[in-house]
């Protein structure tokens, strides 16, 4: 089952692999200007080491919006330095391409309790 906005708002889950990759997802509401879609997130696919296949931060592919207010939404995939800006569908949107774009078995508000760690 597809969560909806409701159950993304608060959820906050890091999930470490056997392989040494690394899931973060984290997804808000929020009011504040800086954030004028009126959420807050990062949906991000990495390694703990990085390596010549992720950018520096370890990352290989990650959508934020960490500057929406002055550059938008952003797409990160390594090994490009530079941000594709992207259109902000709706969260819930996002949320199903950032899953259907990594090679992990997706996990969610509705599969588990909060942080794990395999």
């Amino acid at each position: 089952m597809e969560p909806t906005a409701d159950d993304l708002d608060g959820y906050d889950n890091a999930t470490v692999y056997e392989d040494g990759t690394v899931i973060r997802v984290s997804v808000r509401r929020t009011d504040d200007n800086a954030y004028p879609s009126g959420w807050r997130y990062t949906l991000h696919y990495g390694a703990l080491t990085a390596g010549p296949e992720t950018l520096d931060d370890g990352t290989i592919r990650r959508y934020d919006n960490s500057h929406e207010d002055t550059k938008g939404h952003e797409l990160h995939v390594a090994p490009d330095p530079e941000p594709e800006f992207v259109e902000f569908p709706g969260i819930e949107e996002l949320y199903e391409r950032f899953w259907d774009e990594i090679p992990k078995t997706r996990f969610g508000p509705s599969d588990d309790n909060g942080d794990t760690h395999d």
